[in-house]
This record gives C-alpha cells, structure tokens and sequence, in this order.
C-alpha cells in the first residue's frame, strides 16, 4: 500500500459501475489515464481522471467478487499507483538521466519498440 484514499462514488451504469477515488495530491503523480491504479488490492485501469479523482470502471464480475460493492462515498481505500510510474521515478531519482545528456530516444523509436 502505498497510500489511503476517499471514495467518492460508486454509480451504477447499465450492468456495470463507476467507481470514484479522491487520490492525495502527493500520490496524483503516479495516476495515470489508461494506466494501472489498485484500490484495495485490486488492480484497475483508470478510465477518467479529474481534479484529484481517479474513476475506474467496474464490471460486474469484478463488482460481484470483491468488497468494491460495499464502498461507500467517504470509505477509506488502500492506493498503490502504477508500477511503471514508480520504475521512472525511481531511475531518475538514482541519477541515471541528465537533461544534457544526448539522447537515442525519440518518437519515431518509442513507435519502433511498440509504444
């Protein structure tokens, strides 16, 4: 865990849910749109993110097997935050990149290898 968020919501929507987390402003860097969020030991892509609040949306496999359908607004929720996020952060904390050093990376390479 890396951090302890708010519900906000839980919003049904046809078969499936929104599920709405008030993430710290000091964890916001590791949320990523599109991107991985656990909210209480359960992996989850981020779908919308607004204004510190992470939304995730639920199906109904992943509503009906884990303890997201008795969240309410106002809950507290473990956060752990994107492991990618995590490894860049960690790299360029270690001193491994300097903002003058040349660069191989670009565009063209990132499409290259399948980003």
């Amino acid at each position: 865990m890396d951090t302890v968020g708010r519900v906000t919501h839980l919003t049904p929507e046809g078969e499936n849910w929104w599920f709405g987390v008030q993430v710290p402003p000091d964890f916001a860097r590791y949320v990523v749109l599109k991107g991985s969020i656990t909210i209480d030991g359960i992996s989850l892509t981020v779908a919308r993110w607004q204004n510190n609040i992470a939304e995730v949306a639920v199906i109904p496999y992943t509503y009906q097997h884990t303890n997201i359908r008795d969240r309410k607004p106002d809950d507290a929720v473990n956060l752990e935050g994107d492991v990618i996020g995590k490894y860049v952060e960690r790299y360029l904390q270690a001193g491994h990149y300097s903002r003058h050093a040349e660069s191989h990376l670009n565009v063209a390479r990132l499409i290259e290898e399948g980003f």
